[in-house]
């Protein structure tokens, strides 16, 4: 009996957790912070940084909205420029693959997966692009390893961005 109160306790703990956990907004989205990673904030950008002993890391940024370009892919091509290719070391010129004209809060998204290297390792980058009529956002998953595929779905999974814009 002691084992199910137990048992009981710990599950009511962990759905009160969850369902209080701390949103943070920046410009354009709201977020939950991904849980272990370190937080930095700039006018221009708020970043998450987790670095494992080994080496493996996970960056995820969300970028300060702009005034969109004509279309979608060209605010994708713009951003991957800015944000992937100058910021990341040996970076794909441009993205292996892109899926667009997906919504998300309302917003008409497209997702830019490509490589970069780090340290000689082959890692993976993935820019969310957003837009809705004249103002565009975006942001970046940079990671190592697979091991980070679960906080950075998480971290999606708690990203929204408003609808007044």
């Amino acid at each position: 009996m002691k084992k199910y109160i137990l048992r009981f306790s710990i599950a009511m703990i962990t759905i009160v957790s969850v369902g209080f956990a701390q949103t943070n907004s920046f410009d354009v989205f709201t977020y939950q912070p991904p849980e272990f990673f370190t937080k930095s904030e700039l006018p221009a950008m708020v970043q998450f940084n987790l670095t494992n002993n080994d080496g493996s890391f996970c960056t995820i940024i969300l970028y300060k909205s702009m005034p969109a370009k004509d279309d979608m892919l060209k605010n994708v091509t713009s951003q991957w420029n800015e944000q992937v290719v100058k910021r990341l070391s040996k970076a794909d010129k441009k993205p292996g693959k892109v899926y667009t004209q997906q919504m998300w809060d309302g917003w008409a998204t497209a997702l830019a997966i490509g490589n970069f290297y780090q340290n000689k390792k082959k890692c993976v980058v993935m820019l969310y692009s957003f837009r809705k009529n004249k103002t565009a956002a975006c942001g970046v998953f940079a990671f190592s390893d697979k091991s980070f595929k679960g906080p950075v779905e998480l971290f999606s999974k708690n990203l929204h961005l408003i609808n007044n814009k």
